[in-house]
Parts: structure tokens; sequence; C-alpha cells
């Protein structure tokens, strides 16, 4: 079957090298080995199979690809597929016209690659037929879901014959290789700390096995899931000058691109229109952080507005809960917060602006809630909530930061956030409003 998946980054080597050594690296009895039947074995064998395992414009099988470039005639023009961005050049000639009969003819001999990495020559139409014919696969490509950061090395130890040696691995290639030519006596240990990014550019450092399985297995749930979700149920409303927006529609993807780093314990929720897996849950205890880019740097200068939804979970009044913030909180950032009976508060150097009449937010942990802040160049602030303006105050030698810094998101918060939006520019209040009315965001793009 095939699946379209979204947000994810997939990381390419060249080679594996194996350097020979005599230390005690790795026994059979280790905990952390693994061996032909292990099942991390398994998950990685699934995530590391050819990722060009998916049907294109030109070969609409999910057995096989063809190897680029090859010349192909579509609807009669002559073309040559060099890339894999070449597809969409196919697909515009399909879509040219909605009452033809959309044609395309391969020239041959060309070569096609396997799941596996294998590659066969095929020299004829009806040799290529047969191929497809074949075709009965039924499993879903969860090599999209995931993508491991390389170089990975890993330890290798034969029981039969006593010898050891380090495994350089620098492709997905290299480590679905390795694993299929295990012997029954060999066995093999990972060298972490290894990163992988899924769900996006959630980036996600394993420091063991256990770990690695949990994160494998959470990236494919979640990846599975996110096909379930409609891909573009936004409408699109107000969108232009988007740095940030984070619809925590079961992971933790910036649609706008920027790469965010994620506990590997992420927990989604019901939000607020009462669709599953798309809230985040934090527990006091976690953060994410997204990393500063040109793209989504605010610095002193930028009018700024912040939107979000949250709902509480902690009736501690004297915690100090950060929503959003840049930099490590001080005169280099700004925090967007809940404090003194969970009121929320908009911090920026010495400056800050109260919701004063939110003292009932420190026993609701049943409602949601819209929060917007917005500050303009001259650091005028305004501080919305549920659609209306709670206060307004001019910030006096106020900053943010004159230069980019990461940000974060949930550090020290105990509830519920979704559907954060951060603007390089102000907001209207009506802008304030048609924000609060809109249904829940359980997208994975933007209409």
């Amino acid at each position: 079957m095939k699946k379209a998946f979204l947000y994810i980054i997939f990381v390419f080597g060249i080679a594996a090298v194996c350097v020979s050594c005599q230390g005690d690296t790795i026994s059979e009895n280790d905990s952390e080995a693994l061996g032909s039947l292990s099942g991390l074995t398994g998950l990685l064998s699934s995530i590391t199979v050819d990722n060009t395992f998916t049907g294109t414009t030109i070969d609409s099988t999910d057995c096989f690809n063809i190897v680029l470039p090859v010349a192909v005639i579509v609807n009669g023009q002559q073309l040559t597929v060099n890339t894999p961005s070449d597809y969409e050049t196919v697909a515009g000639i399909f879509n040219q016209s909605s009452t033809d009969e959309d044609t395309l003819q391969l020239t041959f001999p060309l070569t096609v690659v396997f799941a596996d990495y294998t590659q066969q020559m095929v020299t004829s139409k009806s040799e290529y037929d047969s191929l497809v014919a074949a075709c009965n696969t039924q499993q879903e490509n969860v090599a999209q879901c995931i993508a491991i950061n390389y170089p990975v090395s890993v330890f290798g130890y034969n029981s039969n014959f006593q010898v050891e040696n380090t495994y350089t691995l620098n492709s997905n290639q290299d480590i679905y290789q390795f694993l299929q030519n295990l012997g029954s006596n060999e066995y093999y240990s990972i060298d972490y700390p290894v990163t992988v990014n899924y769900a996006g550019n959630t980036q996600v450092i394993v420091n063991n096995n256990d770990e690695f399985m949990q994160v494998i297995q959470t990236a494919i749930q979640n990846c599975v899931l996110e096909d379930a979700v409609a891909e573009c149920t936004n409408p699109g409303i107000l969108t232009d000058d988007l740095v940030l927006y984070m619809p925590f529609s079961n992971n933790v993807a910036d649609l706008m691109g920027s790469i965010v780093v994620g506990p590997t314990d992420t927990a989604f929720v019901t939000d607020r229109s009462g669709s599953g897996h798309c809230a985040i849950a934090f527990n006091g205890n976690q953060q994410l952080q997204i990393t500063s880019s040109a793209d989504n740097a605010l610095i002193d200068g930028n009018e700024i507005s912040i939107s979000l939804w949250f709902k509480m979970q902690n009736t501690n009044i004297g915690n100090y809960e950060v929503l959003f913030g840049k930099g490590a909180g001080d005169s280099t950032g700004f925090e967007l917060a809940l404090y003194d009976l969970n009121k929320p508060v908009f911090v920026a150097g010495n400056n800050n602006i109260w919701d004063d009449s939110a003292d009932f937010l420190a026993e609701d942990t049943q409602n949601w809630h819209h929060l917007v802040l917005t500050l303009n160049s001259n650091y005028e602030a305004q501080l919305y909530r549920d659609g209306e303006l709670q206060q307004s105050q001019p910030f006096v030698n106020a900053s943010v930061g004159g230069t980019a810094a990461d940000y974060f998101v949930g550090s020290g918060f105990t509830g519920y956030l979704d559907d954060l939006r951060v603007y390089k520019k102000v907001l209207t209040a009506q802008e304030v409003q048609t924000l609060y009315e809109l249904e829940g965001d359980c997208s994975i793009c933007l209409g």
C-alpha cells in the first residue's frame, strides 16, 4: 500500500568501513549485544530498506523503482527524468488536461532497484510488465517514518572465530546490508549515542537499545497516524507572516520548516475540538527546543504576535510555567508564561504585562483558553485572552534581544498546548477574534 508521509528527513551515506580490532569490545552475553533475531535488528531492517521503495509517476508500483536517469515519452512529449524532482514535471504534463488519456512510455533497457537494494536490468516492456504483475506487496513503507543521522559505528563479534570488528556505517543501505549479512553466530553492539529525526524535524538522541526501539516504534506509530489525519485540513486562514506554526497533530513539527528537538516521551491528547492526538501534553519536566534560523528569527525592531491554546493541569499557583519563550529567560529574549495564580504574563527584559483578571485559572483544569500577545516595533504590548483584550501597556527600554536565539516551548509547564502560531507582524483585534473562533487544527501541512 502506498503511503504519503510528510515532513520526513532522509540522510544518505556512501560506504561502510571495517577495521579489525583485538580488544574485548563485545561478547555474546553482553546485555547490549544484538543478533539477527533481536527485536531492534528487525526494526532497523524495516526502516533502512531502500527509501525509494514507493510508487512514482513513472513506475506506479511499490515493489521497485526505476534507476535514474531514464528516458520517457509522456503524452507524446519526450523527456529525460534525471532526478526525483522531475517526477513533478511528469505529473504536470499529466495535469495539463482533464479530458485526455494520459500515457507514458519507457525506453529500454533500464534498471530497477528493489527494497533490498538489489538491481536488475530490464530489456523490454513485456519483461517490465511481468515484474509489475508479480508485485503483491501490501506492506507500508515505514522507512519513510524515521531517519538516522550518519555515520553510525557498530562493534561486531563472531563467536565461532573469536573475531571482532568495528564498522562505520554511512547510510541506510550500509545498515540494511550489514544486518542482512549477519550469521547465526554473529553479534553486534551499537556505539551510542545515535541521533535520529522523525515526525518532521523532531530530533532525538538515543543512548541505548531500549531507547532506540522506543523511538522507532513511536516514529512508526506517529507516521501511520499522520496518514489517517487529513493532510491539509488547515483552511489557510491568517498564514501570512507566520514564522512558526505548530498544530501538534500527533507530532511536534513546525509547518514552516524549523528544526524541533523534543523528548522521547512526548505524548499527545485530544484537542479543544475533540480530535484525538491533536494537542501536546507537558508534564512539567519536558520542553521543545526550536532551532533559530534566518527564517524564524525575532529580534529588536520586529513586530511580534504569539497565539496559542493552553489547558492547565497544575493548580500549584506558585509555579512559573513557560508556554513559549526565546533565549534563556534574560535580556536576550522574552517569555510568555503563567505565574501567580496561573495568570498569563509576558516578560521582555525588565518589562512585563499581566492578565490580572485571570485568577480563576488557578483552579481551572477543565477548559481550553486562547492566549495572544502582540508587540509592535515601539514595544507597545497587548495581551488577549479568549478573544478579548485584557491588557495594553507600553514597555520602557525593552528588548527582545538583538540577535537570534533558540525558542523553547513548555518549559516547566504542566498541561496541554495546541495550535502555536508565531507571526512577524501585529495581529489586529479582528484577527485575534478570527483565530479564537477557528476549530482546532489537526493538519500536517498548510492549506
